[in-house]
């Protein structure tokens, strides 16, 4: 059922219902009609659109945050909020922090682990007498007597660079991971998403393996 027609029963019932309670109808011809919520399918984005992209953006601080969102999938918000304490070179860990959550835990391949190096680099020249703990800092941050981690409105430059927002870039992350492996324990650890969430991406990558919602079965 589309979104339109669903609109259309749900206010449709919602009449019937008020002019029983009214009692100007006795029976509800609705009562029985049992409707399904439409789900939004992500949409990957198109391999035009992704080409080359990291190319686009000029500074290795952009390029490691774009690779963290578009390639691990991690939010902006928890870009900005990573500690410098959080990361691990010599493992290539990287600790994702979620309040009211378990922690997340991502390996960074070589190239990431280039970019946070090169990054470090860079952040020490720039601002040698820094002691903010976060990874990711600017101008404004990385002397401030609070040490506050950047606001993402930091990355807007980023995401209008690119011309895809952060949203769409995780969405399609996890679609791509989903058609690549099928399995939705892989999705759960890989990017520490829900059981729900990774299984919705699976069947949006294969439907036809889910006549019967896995959920319920």
């Amino acid at each position: 059922m589309n979104e339109a027609n669903y609109s259309y029963f749900t206010g449709l019932r919602s009449l019937f219902r008020a002019l029983r309670r009214e009692r100007r109808i006795f029976r509800d011809p609705a009562r029985n009609v049992r409707l399904t919520a439409p789900v939004r399918v992500p949409r990957p984005i198109s391999a035009d659109r992704l080409k080359g992209f990291l190319d686009q953006v000029p500074g290795i601080k952009d390029k490691l945050a774009l690779v963290l969102m578009a390639v691990y999938a991690v939010h902006p918000k928890q870009v900005a909020e990573i500690r410098l304490e959080d990361l691990d070179r010599s493992t290539g860990r990287l600790r994702i922090r979620r309040p009211n959550r378990l922690n997340h835990e991502i390996y960074l391949d070589d190239f990431a682990l280039r970019l946070v190096k090169d990054w470090l680099i860079e952040r020490h020249q720039r601002w040698p007498l820094s002691i903010n703990p976060h990874l990711i800092v600017s101008p404004i941050t990385a002397l401030h007597i609070d040490r506050p981690a950047v606001g993402i409105s930091n990355f807007s430059a980023l995401r209008d660079r690119i011309g895809i927002n952060f949203t769409q870039l995780r969405q399609d992350r996890f679609l791509d991971e989903a058609r690549e492996t099928a399995y939705p324990v892989r999705l759960t650890r890989l990017f520490g998403i829900t059981s729900h969430t990774a299984i919705h991406y699976v069947r949006t990558a294969y439907p036809e393996r889910f006549t019967i919602d896995p959920t319920q079965a």
